[in-house]
């Protein structure tokens, strides 16, 4: 089975198994009943959410059947993830998974190499690629008036000064 990061566990919170989680997704992830998976060392664990609330710019999530805190230090700064068959079948358009978008190469309107995409940055007033381009990272918002087509790569409406 393939699976999709779509957070990460931060730390704990409080004594009652509460774990604080970084969201790594557009798509609500974290409800009641969610089937997630953590990967702890090589193994992914299925966990079933139990309850879930926002707390800041992270979730705040307790697990069914680790309702202590002695049961989920453990998984102290691991990752959590979606299996392909809990994934959304069809998106909207301009709707991607980053797990798509990861890894896809870039280039600007005359298709020259501008690098690969590395990872999508979440700040508050956009998401932002974070594309490696000449040893270096270069940040460009993911807004129609910088993105193009995307399919097998993305094209960038190149500014001066962008890369």
């Amino acid at each position: 089975m393939k699976y999709f990061m779509c957070g990460h566990i931060m730390t704990t919170h409080g004594i009652k198994g509460d774990l604080k989680v970084k969201s790594y997704s557009d798509f609500d992830r974290f409800y009641k009943g969610a089937r997630l998976y953590i990967l702890h060392g090589k193994d992914y664990v299925e966990v079933e959410v139990l309850k879930a609330s926002e707390f800041g710019n992270y979730y705040l999530v307790r697990f069914k059947d680790l309702e202590d805190i002695n049961l989920v230090e453990k998984y102290h700064s691991d990752d959590i993830y979606i299996s392909e068959l809990d994934r959304k079948d069809s998106l909207d358009k301009g709707e991607f998974y980053y797990s798509d978008l990861i890894g896809k190469r870039v280039v600007n309107e005359n298709m020259e190499d501008r690098g690969i995409v590395e990872e999508i940055r979440e700040m508050p007033h956009a998401k932002y690629l974070a594309i490696r381009y000449n040893e270096k990272i270069h940040l460009v918002p993911f807004i129609e008036e910088f993105i193009g087509d995307i399919d097998d790569k993305i094209v960038v409406k190149e500014i001066e000064g962008l890369f």
